[in-house]
């Protein structure tokens, strides 16, 4: 029975851990900021860690609403429109 509760400790204690491993860092969001400002969009509704790089969920853009995915250096890897407005 110790076993098994120490071992519902270990999970219970790593879970939150391991969820924010897809949360970028205050530092990490502003310069994905600084990349969507330069190329003309604004206000995401997410930003997620996601497969060394970064996932921007429904950014405003000049011409339209994008998901955009950028590589770990903040470049733009796709850009594709939302068509759910």
């Amino acid at each position: 029975m110790k076993i098994l509760l120490a071992a519902l400790a270990i999970v219970a204690v790593a879970t939150p851990a391991l969820a924010d491993n897809d949360t970028p860092t205050r530092a990490q969001r502003a310069a994905v900021m600084k990349t969507l400002r330069a190329a003309g969009c604004t206000s995401p509704s997410n930003i997620e860690r996601d497969d060394g790089g970064y996932e921007v969920d429904n950014a405003r853009c000049k011409d339209g609403v994008y998901d955009i995915t950028l590589s770990a250096d903040l470049r733009m890897v796709s850009r594709e429109k939302d068509t759910n407005d």
